[in-house]
């Protein structure tokens, strides 16, 4: 039922994997809640959630990096749950008014569904991310 997971991971996460008791995990959800416990304590995921959900854009920060920074809390935070949805308000409602303005150019971005707002944020952070500074 985990299909190919076990094959992607590495080092200690592999070695834990390989020393569990075969049926002992027998879903995704039961691996996404296995994997937390075992490498995240519920304090830290749960600080890591909470500065998640209290995203802001900080002082002179671009659209581009707040985008890519929530995405990096986002990694950081292994098995969060969030849905597109949920991501992009907490994304949308984290950033200053202009920058808001420049994603609700031809209409208010939360108005759409969860699959048109994120191609709407890529796009814009697309065009603006300088493909002349990639080595």
């Amino acid at each position: 039922m985990l299909g190919t997971f076990p094959f992607l991971l590495s080092g200690e996460a592999k070695t834990w994997m390989n020393e569990l008791d075969e049926g002992t995990i027998t879903s995704r959800n039961e691996m996404r809640e296995a994997s937390i416990s075992r490498y995240f304590s519920l304090a830290k995921f749960r600080h890591l959630l909470n500065e998640i959900h209290s995203f802001h854009q900080l002082d002179r920060e671009t659209l581009v990096d707040a985008w890519l920074r929530l995405k990096e809390m986002l990694h950081t935070c292994y098995g969060h749950g969030l849905t597109k949805r949920a991501i992009i308000q907490i994304f949308y409602r984290g950033l200053d008014d202009p920058t808001k303005g420049i994603l609700d150019t031809g209409g208010i971005l939360l108005y759409n569904t969860p699959n048109e707002a994120f191609k709407i944020l890529v796009d814009k952070v697309l065009l603006k991310i300088d493909f002349s500074d990639i080595t």
